[in-house]
């Protein structure tokens, strides 16, 4: 272990040393040509340190080499085969490298994966920037001033201090005012929708029945009637409750009935009749339009002529919302999906218990937190239909789509990726996005609601796996090995990748064995002085003991491949037996050293 302690500076220099060039060099050299400049210093940093991190193996060998050679130059000892003092020169090194290595796995496993996403979004974002700088030069050009404001907004978001853009968005606001259309202010003054309220799915039948003889005592029959509604429907065919909830809405709906003929004001009486179609609307499942119908009434009496509120809008109108949210999507929530994605090109098959498969595309997800629960949006999502015989059925392609977990009793514990596909506007009724069907005939429900068959956890992996298998991290990879094949993915090709990053670090170990025995071939001979010049002779080193790690590496990963071909089940049990072997044979070869 004394040993040890003598060589880590030298292995701590060859780290620092390596980090500073690795930076240095991309500091040095030009950036890519379509980074934008917020992004131009953090990529010089983290590319550095992605390179450094892949020759840390190389310098930490290196460093171990050199410090042992010059270490065991002062051991004046003579040392025999298999001696006590070699076996202590083993021990040492060992623990050295296992410091080493643990610094090293955590840098490859945890650190470098985070900063190549971060490149990889460097790099869209700035695409994105120039994509919709050009297209808000474009509509400007052709006097569409709403929507290049828009675009240009979405440029400045990404690039706030570009000149260009800053520009180009004056401009817009010069023509619009010119063309006498007043940019940026649609929507301004429009309040912002309350929150949706807790779910009403969490009531018992009792609870219900409760709230509707409380609302009834209060002489708010439309509540009433909603609670009484939903306790029979909650309660059971033999439930004594079911008829004494069924009673209760019906004297509910008698009042309201009878309460329309007591309305004297033209305007009590229209604002009655269109809370009562809303209220049907409600009961029937056509939240769309009980949603518009209390919004517009929602409207008008924020700010009543008479000063009168009726409470039961707002109530409805968040029932209304709630019922809404479960088949469609807000327009506007999509407004910035686009800057928030994380992947991009996303492809993958989902089979389904019928014997059909899904071949679901999605050209960006980017997911998002909202509510304390996790939903993403899939920007260009197409999804074909296949049957057990491998014919079309359908084809049909959305511009968006809202997923969120669909949570049965039958299913997987964490739910199923459900898939919104018709969006709506939030304030205007007539705006309405669904999806195109192209080929086939695809079910009514599955063009308003998609559930795919697949955990929702497993999603994430395939995601994962479109940046390809390198790019996933070890608990992706263990995850996805053996669900690939699933989801059109080799799995044979998840198990090499997965065999091949467990073995690495054995693999280094092994190599730095190696170099302790070479250091002790060719160490610095007692009393001898050290020479300037071999300083000379240190870059060398790295070079080689990166070669030299490459070239392990490539000899292992044919090796795990020939082990998957012949034997997938057993492939982890014989990799790791061959390389326990190797750093067996490597050990030995070491303490069978001797002095000259």
């Amino acid at each position: 272990m004394r040993d040890a302690k003598r060589v880590l500076p030298f292995v701590l220099l060859h780290f620092v040393l390596g980090l500073a060039i690795c930076i240095g060099w991309f500091f040095l050299r030009p950036a890519p040509s379509g980074l934008i400049d917020p992004f131009v210093m953090p990529w010089r940093l983290r590319e550095g340190i992605l390179l450094f991190v892949s020759w840390m193996p190389a310098l930490h060998i290196s460093g171990m080499l050199v410090g042992y050679a010059l270490s065991f130059g002062k051991n004046d000892d003579a040392v025999s085969r298999w001696s006590p003092t070699l076996l202590g020169f083993l021990k040492g090194a060992t623990v050295l490298s296992l410091v080493c290595l643990a610094l090293y796995v955590g840098m490859a496993e945890v650190v470098a994966p985070s900063f190549r996403a971060r490149q990889a979004l460097a790099d869209v974002r700035s695409q994105d920037y120039a994509e919709y700088f050009d297209l808000a030069a474009v509509k400007l050009a052709s006097d569409q001033v709403a929507e290049a404001e828009a675009h240009a907004l979405t440029a400045v978001r990404i690039w706030p201090k570009s000149r260009e853009a800053l520009a180009l968005l004056d401009r817009i606001r010069y023509r619009g005012a010119e063309l006498s259309a007043p940019v940026g202010k649609k929507g301004a003054d429009v309040p912002v929708p309350p929150d949706v309220l807790a779910d009403d799915r969490g009531l018992t039948v009792l609870g219900a029945l409760e709230k509707a003889r409380d609302a009834e005592r209060r002489l708010d029959f439309f509540n009433a009637h909603y609670y009484a509604t939903l306790a029979a429907r909650l309660a059971t065919a033999r439930d004594p409750n079911r008829e004494n909830a069924l009673r209760l809405a019906a004297s509910a709906w008698n009042r309201i009935a009878a309460g329309s003929a007591d309305l004297r004001e033209k305007g009590d009486a229209e604002l009655f009749a269109i809370k009562k179609k809303g209220y049907a609307a409600v009961q029937n499942g056509d939240y769309l339009t009980a949603y518009y119908l209390f919004l517009n009434l929602s409207e008008k009496q924020r700010k009543p002529a008479d000063g009168k509120i009726d409470p039961d809008v707002e109530r409805f109108l968040d029932v209304a919302r709630r019922g809404l949210l479960e088949s469609f999507f807000f327009i506007d929530e999509t407004a910035n999906a686009q800057l928030a994605e994380s992947a991009r090109d996303v492809l993958f098959v989902c089979p389904r218990p019928d014997g059909t498969a899904d071949v679901v595309f999605a050209r960006g997800i980017g997911y998002t937190r909202r509510s304390g629960g996790e939903m993403a949006y899939l920007r260009s999502l197409e999804v074909a239909r296949f049957s057990a015989n491998h014919e079309l059925v359908f084809r049909m392609v959305a511009p968006f789509a809202k997923m969120f977990p669909y949570i049965a009793s039958e299913g997987p514990a964490g739910g199923k990726p459900q898939l919104l596909l018709r969006a709506v506007g939030r304030q205007d009724s007539g705006t309405e996005i669904v999806p195109t069907v192209i080929e086939g005939v695809a079910p009514a429900r599955d063009q308003r609601v998609l559930v795919l068959e697949m955990p929702y956890a497993d999603f994430g992996l395939v995601v994962a796996a479109n940046g390809g298998m390198r790019a996933m991290s070890l608990s992706q990879l263990f995850g996805f090995a053996e669900k690939a094949d699933r989801y059109g993915y080799q799995g044979a090709a998840a198990l090499r990748e997965l065999l091949a990053r467990l073995v690495d670090p054995f693999l280094i170990l092994i190599v730095s064995v190696f170099a302790l025995a070479l250091g002790w071939k060719y160490r610095l001979a007692a009393g001898k002085r050290f020479q300037a010049w071999w300083v000379l002779a240190l870059p060398i080193f790295p070079l080689v003991s990166r070669y030299a790690v490459e070239t392990v590496r490539y000899l292992s990963r044919l090796t795990v491949s020939f082990f998957v071909a012949l034997k997938p089940a057993q492939a982890a049990g014989l990799t790791l037996g061959f390389v326990a072997l190797w750093f067996v044979l490597i050990s030995v070869y070491f303490v069978a050293q001797r002095s000259e």
